[in-house]
């Protein structure tokens, strides 16, 4: 009872600084609706429409980094949101430099648009509920006595079984995909692509506030990335943002 009326507690300040955010954008106070939307952003980092809010509190405050970070991640989490993508061609515009090419499709990301019409806590619950299902099923097959019946139960329990086998996978996908970061969003002016993982090494480019990478390896401190027209390097963790 003291858990749940916490949680209840927690959703209710959600809910107001939720309507807090909104009410300081609908008054023009972009950068009050950006802090507020920060703040519920770190509790819930996998809700689209609070990157979206966020995203394009950023695009009116022309934060070109941060306002296509939020929205990439907007759509990341909800591919069909087409106001995130409308708003996220409006802060391409932003971008001082527009770099041509298409960056690498993650198997995972193919997989979780084919199976996004559930969400991964959806298929958790569909996995356990089938494999609670499977378990009636074989009880009541083992208690059974008639051939027929018994033939339709076995038949049946499979079916549930692989219901339950298919759906943990599914939901693993999922879950994987959205809490792996494949690509990153340059959120500084003037960032340095490095040849070698070292702040001493061969300069490959200069890159621009929003510039999008596809990661390919990462240290502790270094990323190394896939640009749009292909070019190769390595870039410092505290310049780009990871999605």
């Amino acid at each position: 009872s003291f858990c749940f009326s916490l949680g209840l507690q927690a959703q209710e300040n959600n809910d107001a600084l939720f309507t807090k955010g909104i009410n300081a954008f609908n008054q023009k106070d972009y950068a009050v609706s950006a802090q507020v939307f920060e703040k519920l952003v770190k509790t819930d980092s996998l809700n689209a429409t609070l990157h979206y809010n966020l995203g394009t509190a950023y695009l009116r405050l022309q934060n070109t980094g941060l306002s296509i970070y939020h929205l990439e991640k907007s759509l990341k989490l909800q591919p069909d949101y087409e106001a995130a993508r409308i708003n996220l061609n409006f802060a391409e515009k932003l971008k001082t430099k527009v770099t041509k090419g298409n960056l690498p499709i993650p198997q995972q990301q193919m997989l979780y648009s084919v199976f996004n019409f559930l969400k991964p806590n959806a298929w958790a619950y569909l996995a356990i509920a089938s494999m609670f299902l499977t378990v009636v099923v074989l009880i009541v097959y083992r208690l059974n006595s008639n051939a027929t019946a018994k033939k339709a139960l076995f038949t049946l329990s499979i079916f549930t079984l692989a219901i339950s086998i298919g759906s943990y996978f599914i939901s693993k996908n999922q879950s994987d995909y959205l809490l792996m970061n494949n690509y990153v969003i340059v959120k500084d002016k003037d960032v340095l692509l490095m040849n070698e993982p070292r702040s001493v090494a061969k300069i490959t480019a200069t890159l621009n506030e929003g510039e999008k990478g596809f990661i390919q390896e990462e240290t502790n401190q270094w990323i190394k990335i896939q640009l749009q027209n292909d070019t190769i390097g390595w870039v410092d963790k505290k310049n780009v943002l990871q999605y």
